[in-house]
């Protein structure tokens, strides 16, 4: 049976990573290993994740004694996976009991190496938003992409056995996830999207203004930097991508809300 490898750093954590734990033990497909590297955590959130690693021997808990950053604890617990698929989820974030099935069902039904999925937004409390679903299209590449940005972290699955370099950038800057994604696409690769809600992303309160404004200038920064595009192009994609931005905020998805309370362990706030 297909194995899966889970990465999800982990740094002070503690109110929402033990629900993210449970919604992959939740899992409808059941081979899967989730390697958590605690980024030398000052809350209880370490302590989190090796009560649930001793009582389930699929989890296992990796720790560094100075705060590294997600792309250093990403890497690391990389090195560390035995699965042939590997897949990301930060510690804040829910998967429905389903993402693991279908997806590595729709990469092997079709032989692709990359996918990401469609995802929706949920407050602190776990309550989901009324604005920004996130839809997916089912070719990405560079261009797609650099209009879009819709390749959501905690969606995306590898096949490692077709694309074998998977190191994120670890130079401490935003966006690190993205440009592992454009260098995938340089080197000829596509994303494969299923349309299908099987994230939820959490917003919490501390990303609504400062970080948002680094993220668009970090963007801007390494749209700039893409020397192969003519500059109008490059403005073009970041306008696209800015006004992208601005419509999933303001659109009213078509949500499923009593799918999503159905199949996510969300709403939950103990």
């Amino acid at each position: 049976m297909t194995k899966i490898s889970v990465i999800m750093p982990l740094y002070n954590c503690e109110k929402f990573v033990k629900h993210s734990i449970a919604s992959v033990q939740n899992q409808t497909y059941p081979n899967w290993e989730l390697i958590i590297v605690n980024d030398a955590s000052t809350d209880n959130s370490l302590a989190e994740a090796e009560r649930f690693a001793a009582a389930d021997e699929r989890i296992k808990v990796l720790s560094v004694a100075e705060n590294q950053g997600v792309s250093y604890c990403r890497n690391l617990a990389i090195e560390h996976a035995t699965g042939d698929y590997i897949t990301f989820l930060d510690s804040d974030d829910l998967w429905s009991k389903h993402k693991l099935e279908r997806q590595l069902s729709f990469m092997e039904n079709h032989g692709y190496a990359l996918s990401h999925t469609s995802y929706a937004f949920m407050n602190e409390k776990g309550l989901v938003m009324e604005h920004g679903k996130v839809n997916v299209d089912p070719l990405v590449d560079m261009d797609k992409y650099m209009k879009t940005t819709q390749i959501g972290m905690s969606t995306v699955m590898i096949d490692r056995r077709k694309i074998k370099d998977i190191v994120f950038p670890n130079d401490r800057e935003l966006c690190e996830d993205a440009r592992l994604w454009m260098n995938f696409m340089r080197k000829g690769h596509k994303f494969h999207g299923l349309n299908e809600v099987l994230l939820l992303y959490r917003v919490r309160s501390h990303q609504l203004s400062h970080n948002k404004v680094k993220m668009v200038r970090n963007t801007l920064n390494r749209y700039w930097q893409e020397k192969d595009y003519p500059a109008y192009k490059r403005l073009y994609y970041f306008l696209n991508y800015a006004c992208n931005g601005v419509g999933k905020r303001l659109r009213r998805p078509n949500i499923d809300y009593q799918s999503i309370y159905n199949n996510f362990n969300c709403r939950r706030e103990d």
